[in-house]
Order: C-alpha cells, then sequence, then structure tokens
C-alpha cells in the first residue's frame, strides 16, 4: 500500500470519531534553530489502527503498528517511536513554526487528538561586553555602563562578578528592564574588580561572555614615609634611609621634599650617606597617580645631624711647675678637637667634683679653678664631653707635693748594753721624705728612717734628734727622742708592782682559810657526849 493509499485508509477510519482526548503533555513546545525537538505524548502505547502526526494541512507522518509512512519533505527530519506515538523533528528551521496535531484511532474506534504549538527559537551566541567608558575608570569620580549584546530568541540576561551574581541595589548598581545593561556610579575598585561575565540564555540554552576586566584607578591613599635608622639625632657621616610606600593603582610616583623644597629624587626610596649638618631638617615624600591626578603627602621625617665629640683632653694652664700644698694654685680646661658639646661633667677619683671656694668652675664647665691646692685635692679628674650623638672624656692626674708633717719618733727610753735599739722616725711627705740623724747635736751616718744599734755602749746614751726633709717642697720637720744605756742587769728592778699584789692576796686568802677550820674544830670539842 503506497502513502497516498495509508492515508486514505487512516481518513476513513478516523471519520468513525466517538470521542477524543489530550494525548499531548504540553500544548506550547520550544526548539532551537538547527536543533531536534521532540513532540511528547501521555499515549500508554496500547494497540491502535492508525497514528498521524500533521503539521497545519500537511500530514507529516501515518503509521500502523506494522507499517510507518514519511512524506518526501520530512523523510530525513522526522523520527517516530510506534509505540507512544513520540515524534522528533530536526534540525529545525524557521519553517517549522506553527501548529501540530497528533491524532490516533483505538482498535475501539475512539480517535484520540493532541495539538502542541511549535516556536523555533533562534540560538544563543556572540554575547558580548561593551563598557562606557572603555576598560579603565577612576574611582569615585567615573560612572560605568556595561552593556551585554547577544543573539538568539526570548533572552534573559545575568551578570556575574567571578562566580557571584551582581546584585542592583538601585543607587549605585542598576540594572535596566531587560538586565543586559549594569549601571555602576562613583564606581570603587571592588565593583568591577571581576572578572566580569554576562550570561545570556532563554529556557532552552545560555551562553556567557568572555572575561571582562575594567581597571579602576584609585589612590594614592595610605601614604607612609619610614625612616631608618628611627633616632631623630644622627651623627655626620652616618648613612640614613627614607622609604616611601603608598596604596594607589597604578603604582604611584614620588617627589622628595627637604625644608619643603623639592629634591631631583623620584624613586620609592632614597639613601643619605655620610650626611652632615646640610642634611638637618625636615623630609616628606608626595605620591602622585597619573591615572586619578591625586597628590597626596606623607608623614614627616625629622632628625638633626650632629657633629660626634672628638679628641677630649684635659689641659694645664701655664707652666707645669710642681704643684705645693698649700703654696700653688692650678687652672685646668676641657675641650674638644672637634664636635658640638651639649654638656660638660667634672668628675674626681670616680665621684662627682666638689666645688668650693677654693674649687671653682667656669660657667661653661670648660675651665677649673683650684687655688692654694691642698694635699687632698691630688687625684684623677675627669671631664666627660657630651651631645646627643656620643659622649667623650678626658683624663688628668693631679699630683700635690707636701710635707714632711706630722713627723714623730717611736723607740725605747732606756736599754742595757746588751739590747739592740731601733728607732723609727715617720713623716707624712709626698714625695718621701729623707732623713739624716744626730746625736746630742753630732750628725749619725744614717740616712733611713730607722735607726738601728746593734750593741748600744754607755756613749749611745743621748738626745737623737731625727730631721725629715723633702727635696722637691725644701720643708723639713725635726723630732727628739732620749736614749739611756746601761749596765747589764741595771734594768731588772725585782717584782713588779703587778706580781707584788698577787702575792699578798694569795697570802691572805690562806690565812683565811687556816682561821676557818680552826674555828670548825672548836665548836665540834663544845658537843656533850650522850653517853
Amino acid at each position: 500500500m503506497d502513502f497516498f493509499n495509508f492515508r486514505l485508509f487512516f481518513l476513513l477510519a478516523s471519520a468513525v470519531v466517538c470521542c477524543s482526548a489530550d494525548i499531548l503533555k504540553n500544548d506550547k513546545v520550544k526548539g532551537v534553530l538547527g536543533k531536534n525537538v521532540k513532540f511528547n505524548t501521555t499515549f500508554d502505547g496500547s494497540e491502535y489502527l492508525s497514528l498521524s502526526w500533521n503539521f497545519g494541512s500537511v500530514n507529516i507522518v501515518t503509521a500502523s503498528k506494522v507499517k510507518v509512512a514519511i512524506a518526501n519533505a520530512y523523510t530525513d527530519r522526522v523520527k517516530l517511536n510506534k509505540t507512544t506515538g513520540m515524534m522528533e523533528l530536526g534540525p529545525l528551521n524557521a519553517a517549522d513554526n506553527g501548529m501540530y496535531q497528533l491524532i490516533i484511532v483505538t482498535q475501539e474506534l475512539q480517535t484520540l487528538t493532541g495539538d502542541s504549538e511549535l516556536k523555533v527559537l533562534e540560538p544563543v551566541s556572540s554575547v558580548t561586553i561593551t563598557s562606557d567608558p572603555p576598560k579603565e575608570a577612576v574611582e569615585s569620580n567615573s560612572s560605568v555602563v556595561l552593556t551585554c549584546t547577544a543573539k538568539g530568541s526570548f533572552l534573559k540576561y545575568t551578570w556575574l562578578n567571578n562566580t557571584v551574581p551582581v546584585v542592583a541595589d538601585g543607587k549605585r548598581l542598576i540594572l535596566n528592564a531587560d538586565g543586559n545593561i549594569l549601571s555602576v556610579k562613583d564606581v570603587q575598585r571592588w565593583d568591577l574588580r571581576g572578572p566580569i561575565y554576562c550570561r545570556a540564555g532563554n529556557d532552552l540554552e545560555e551562553e556567557t561572555s568572555a572575561a571582562f576586566n575594567m581597571t579602576v584607578s584609585y589612590g594614592p591613599e595610605k601614604v607612609v614615609l619610614v625612616q631608618t635608622p628611627t633616632s631623630s639625632v644622627l651623627a655626620t657621616g652616618a648613612m640614613v634611609t627614607l622609604a616611601c610606600s603608598s596604596v594607589s593603582s597604578p603604582d604611584a610616583t614620588y617627589q622628595w621634599m627637604h625644608n619643603g623644597a623639592p629634591m631631583k629624587d623620584t624613586t620609592a626610596s632614597i639613601t643619605l650617606e655620610n650626611v652632615n649638618e646640610k642634611n638637618s631638617g625636615n623630609y616628606t615624600c608626595v605620591a602622585f597617580n597619573a591615572k586619578t591626578k591625586r597628590y597626596i603627602a606623607s608623614n614627616m621625617a625629622l632628625f638633626t645631624v650632629i657633629e660626634p665629640i672628638k679628641g677630649t683632653t684635659i689641659t694645664r694652664v701655664g707652666a707645669a711647675t710642681p704643684l705645693i700644698a698649700k703654696d700653688s694654685s692650678i687652672q685646668l680646661t676641657c675641650k674638644a678637637v672637634a664636635g658640638t658639646v651639649a654638656s660638660t661633667k667634672w668628675t674626681k677619683d670616680g665621684v662627682d667634683l666638689v666645688v668650693s671656694e677654693r674649687v671653682v668652675l667656669s660657667k661653661k664647665m670648660d675651665m677649673l679653678n683650684i687655688s692654694m691646692v691642698q694635699r687632698e685635692d691630688a687625684g684623677l679628674y675627669k671631664c666627660v664631653l657630651k651631645n646627643a650623638v656620643n659622649s667623650l672624656e678626658g683624663n688628668y692626674t693631679m699630683v700635690v707635693n707636701y710635707g714632711p708633717e706630722g713627723i714623730k719618733m717611736v723607740g725605747p727610753k732606756a736599754v742595757e748594753i746588751t739590747d739592740r735599739v731601733e728607732i723609727k722616725c715617720t713623716a707624712e711627705s709626698y714625695p718621701v721624705a729623707t732623713y739624716s740623724w744626730k746625736l746630742n747635736g753630732t750628725k749619725l751616718e744614717p740616712t733611713t728612717s730607722m735607726f738601728i744599734i746593734e750593741q748600744p755602749s754607755f756613749r749611745d746614751t743621748g738626745t737623737y734628734t731625727c730631721t725629715a726633709h723633702n727635696p722637691l717642697t725644701n720643708g723639713t720637720a725635726s723630732s727628739t727622742h732620749t736614749l739611756a744605756v746601761k749596765e747589764e742587769g741595771a734594768l731588772d728592778e725585782g717584782l713588779s708592782g703587778g706580781a707584788i699584789a698577787g702575792i699578798i692576796i694569795g697570802v691572805l686568802i690562806a690565812l683565811a682559810i687556816v682561821i676557818g677550820v680552826v674555828m670548825h674544830m672548836r665548836k665540834k670539842k663544845d658537843i656533850p657526849s650522850p653517853y
């Protein structure tokens, strides 16, 4: 049976209609141009006499359980499931838009029908983002409009910042009614940090644009200057580094200022080597963003360059003649070869110098005057010169010559001819005194402080005179001592008074004991006998 006769049979069978039912799942079907679409049914696949799909007045396909006939125009575009009646049509073209009808005649000669409208949609493609201004904006100064364009039917648009959907707030972030235009007012650096995507689609498919990146220029801000080392006072010859940083896109350029005047340096950091007093003052850096046209100044670095103290010495003014106690005066000056002196301090023997009417310091503390020096003025003097970068001290050892004074002699008053004799003469003196001796006015040979007679004779009796002499002060002092030399045993005068007193006390104690015993015995004889 050819297709015409098969279709005629179908028409005759369908002429006997007792009832109809909706046997299609959807009364509206959408398909994509160039792709296939399926018309799904709700038919349970029971026995039927005939099945036919029509497009308007055009019969597309007619089938029975044993045979399927497809119109020539649809031979390569239609697939039919004979059991359920599902038809797959494609690839679709624009002429496929319209109403489709399924007619099934059952074994009971019941006719079942279903109608569905097909809309052929244009494929989604060419999803593209354009911006105004293109690619670059200035934070807070610019408003940006992003437009998403695409090809396709019944399109809807979604904006993504990376993977997060962009949510319009109606104030700064605004979407038009179609959703394909995103306006950003007073753009901020994070608004379009992205990448930004536009996703266009309909009920059947969607496509995402290429990544879009908007460069938002901002800054400079948080401009910070760091000084290394951080000291506010530097020594001449030192090195100092000044580093400037800021938050800026694109990176800022820098202009350095010294005491308000521009420097030639434009790098982010500068190093000042071998600084001197001319480098003292305040420093700032000014950051500039060529895109935003904004200038921001940093905090201020302030330091002073001071020359370190060098070559501190204490110098005696005038002739360096020996100092004689109670006769000489001295003037000392404390100076440095180089450097700025901020303070001066004097010490003597490790403790602060005590000033007095005799010991006087000048107002500038650089000169010390001691009038009529005393022996206690001798010692180690130091002056410490100090400024903010260093301190240095000078030393001077003061020697005061004095004496002799406080002379005294120590020795026996009387000796026997067999005794060894030592007479010592001492005197306080600096430098150490020399000594001379005389006996009864006659000069003796010894020149030391100790006069020794190994075996004295009667002619060694007399008055000894010791004279101490300080060769530097030319001072002398004398003392005398009388010595008597006697025969052997002449100095043995019996028991001493102490020994005699001890003997007497011992005799008295013994006598008391004897008297006590006698009295006790007499009492015993006076007791009457009991017999």
